[in-house]
Order: C-alpha cells, then sequence, then structure tokens
C-alpha cells in the first residue's frame, strides 16, 4: 500500500549505508564490480556511506510500479536503493526508468536535446548553446590567485591564493585576470590542484 511504501522510505533517509550493486563501476582490488561479476564472481562490495536528504513517494500508476523522487549526495545508487527498498516491503525492486533533473549548477530545465545538437552542429548557432568553464564552477567558492600563483597552478604545482573564508580542505576553483586557472583544494594559503585549465 502508500502507506507501507511511505513507511519504509523513512529507512532511506538522512545518513545511510548502501551497498552499490553488483553491475557497478565500483573498484575491487583495482577492477572494476561489473567486470568480475560478468566474469561470474561472487563480488561482495562493502557498504559506503550516502546522505539522502529526500526520498518521497509521488505516484503509484498501479499495483506494481511507484514513482519516487530522491535528492542524494554525490555517490548514490538508486538501483540500489530500489533493491533495498523491495527488500524491505518483502518483495523484489528494480528500476524501470531513471531521470536525472539536476546536478550540481545544472538543471534538466536547461539542457539541450541530442537531436537539436546534432540539428545545430554544423552552424555558428552552436556556440549559443555553449556554456563558459565558470558555469560548472558555480557550485564551488572562487580564490584569486595572485600572479605567481596562477602561474605554478598551471604548472600543476600549489599555488598562493589571496585569503578567504573556505575551510582547510576544501574543494575550491582558482582565477586569474578573470580566467580559470585551476580546482582543487584549499590549504593554508594554497590551492592544491586537481585540474588545471590551460585556457
Amino acid at each position: 500500500s502508500d502507506d507501507e511504501i511511505a513507511a519504509a522510505l523513512m529507512q532511506f533517509q538522512g545518513d545511510i549505508e548502501q551497498v552499490p550493486p553488483r553491475f557497478s563501476a565500483v573498484k575491487i582490488d583495482g577492477e572494476r564490480a561489473y567486470a568480475r561479476a560478468r566474469a561470474g564472481e561472487d563480488v561482495e562490495i562493502a557498504p559506503r556511506p550516502l546522505y539522502v536528504e529526500s526520498l518521497t513517494l509521488n505516484e503509484r500508476p498501479d499495483a506494481d510500479h511507484a514513482v519516487m523522487e530522491m535528492v542524494c549526495g554525490k555517490g548514490g545508487y538508486v538501483r540500489s536503493i530500489a533493491r533495498d527498498l523491495g527488500e524491505a516491503l518483502g518483495c523484489l525492486g528494480h528500476v524501470k526508468e531513471l531521470r536525472r533533473i539536476w546536478s550540481g549548477p545544472f538543471e534538466l530545465d536547461d539542457a539541450v536535446s541530442l537531436d537539436e545538437i546534432e540539428r545545430l552542429a554544423k552552424s555558428p548557432e552552436i556556440d549559443g548553446l555553449l556554456l563558459p568553464l565558470e558555469a560548472g564552477l558555480a557550485d564551488l567558492p572562487e580564490l584569486r590567485a595572485t600572479a605567481e600563483g596562477a602561474a605554478r597552478l598551471r604548472n600543476g604545482n600549489p599555488g598562493m591564493v589571496i585569503a578567504s573564508d573556505v575551510a582547510y580542505g576544501e574543494l575550491a576553483w582558482a582565477s586569474h585576470d578573470g580566467r580559470p586557472v585551476a580546482v582543487g583544494s584549499y590549504r593554508a594559503g594554497e590551492l592544491h590542484p586537481q585540474r588545471v585549465f590551460n585556457l
């Protein structure tokens, strides 16, 4: 019933431990779980922490189907939620259709279909669909790099950034002269780059 599903959903919210699916890209001893599973190995994957902000039942088209909406942190496996929810309800559960409606600063309403991209691929109009690099960094704090810091960052080395309220170890990006230079972790006045932008 709807009430039973709603009650079961409560255990999958907040900080939970989740076992990824056997056929996932999780690495086990350096090899992808799906490769081991396809080779017939009995794959055991350790549970991983996941924060689920919300998991709601939106619709029940019929007795065997439910439409749900989930907001979760990075690394969540919706297939595992369906599997575990089915188990909690005493049945089997799987995902029939999955639709990601937003990720970071990107929302489905702003997306462009593949058909539209193909239609515009050889025209100058395609440039109007491209977002600047900064759009993908919008969820991260921006730090200003000194000229020397920017040069070091461009070579893949930690570079000095102007002090800010970014916490030690926090992921951030650095800019110099209005252009993105690198993204990485902030430590004691320097950005330690994980990705460098050669713009």
